[in-house]
């Protein structure tokens, strides 16, 4: 008798024939921190259409499932996930569309953040050219409205379309998206992002490439690049003072930096950023960020909040 997943997987086959099933997917081979198990099934969707047609029909039959995108500030548990995990690369032919008049500027979420920003630059908008060389895609720098400094990507969003609960499609306002530090009111609701319209402002083109690359050049100077990780680890605490301090200072400052569990280890570079040196488990980088949070606490008396999401 076939199993539950091999019946679940010829019907989602039947009824997407146009798209690609795969059963036990490694998803550390996705994730920017190469660790986790496998997903249940498996598909990569390239095309809006096909975004909104499989989460709706998942919505309507009541199954599980769960969209991810660049999955660069994620970790999958190493058990894997349950359901259906839809890898949401949606950047078709229609990725990017700029109103030159209005400034409007349209990409659907699973466009690289990374080519929505230049794309930005090239016609002297100006309002992401902080982001550039940022991982993931824009789906998930929304989700998490990613941050450079004080710089918030959400500021200059104009409206963000999605897939909600039920199959529903509705558009948010930026109000609506309730954005603050490392926050979206999507991280409450879950609905799946389809589209983002930002509203830029018109710039200097040479004056946004400097922008963008001095904040390249920071990154690479600051940030443990090329090595697996899942970015910084942990938010920057609000002190007791009132003011927001980085979370990377203080790890640093409690004389974390070059600590590991198995091949999961802080980075010497940025302390809030944690490696994965080898074959780091999951539960090694878990139990090691819970360990950096009890050693700051104690010596500063502040709760370190993790920035990266545990999905699944």
């Amino acid at each position: 008798m076939p199993s539950m997943v091999s019946q679940t997987l010829e019907t989602l086959q039947s009824a997407f024939s146009n798209l690609s099933f795969k059963a036990s997917e490694p998803l550390s081979s996705h994730t920017y921190m190469k660790s986790g198990g496998p997903a249940e099934i498996f598909v990569v969707v390239t095309k809006k259409a096909d975004l909104e047609n499989l989460v709706i029909w998942c919505e309507k039959n009541q199954q599980k499932y769960l969209v991810l995108g660049g999955m660069s500030n994620s970790l999958v548990p190493d058990e894997g996930i349950k359901g259906l995990v839809i890898n949401n690369m949606v950047s078709g032919s229609r990725t990017i569309q700029i109103d030159e008049n209005t400034y409007s500027f349209e990409v659907e979420s699973g466009t690289p953040t990374n080519l929505a920003v230049r794309a930005s630059i090239n016609k002297s908008l100006e309002g992401l050219e902080y982001f550039l060389g940022v991982p993931g895609t824009i789906g998930g720098a929304i989700y998490n409205n990613s941050h450079y400094l004080t710089e918030l990507i959400g500021a200059d969003v104009d409206q963000v379309e999605v897939i909600a609960k039920g199959g529903i499609k509705k558009i948010y306002t930026k109000n609506e998206m309730q954005f603050a530090y490392d926050y979206s009111i999507l991280q409450e609701t879950h609905e799946v992002i389809t589209t983002v319209r930002f509203k830029l402002k018109k710039g200097n083109k040479a004056e946004l490439e400097q922008k963008a690359a001095e904040a390249t050049k920071r990154r690479a100077e600051t940030q443990p690049l090329g090595i697996p990780s899942s970015g910084c680890m942990f938010k920057n605490p609000v002190m007791p003072s009132g003011l927001r301090e980085g979370a990377g200072k203080l790890i640093d400052g409690a004389g974390l930096k070059g600590m590991r569990i198995g091949d999961a280890v802080i980075s010497d570079k940025h302390a809030s950023f944690i490696l994965n040196t080898g074959h780091a488990t999951t539960s090694d980088v878990l139990k090691l960020a819970e360990h950096v949070k009890a050693v700051v606490k104690e010596k500063y008396g502040v709760e370190l909040e993790r920035e990266v999401f545990l999905v699944g």
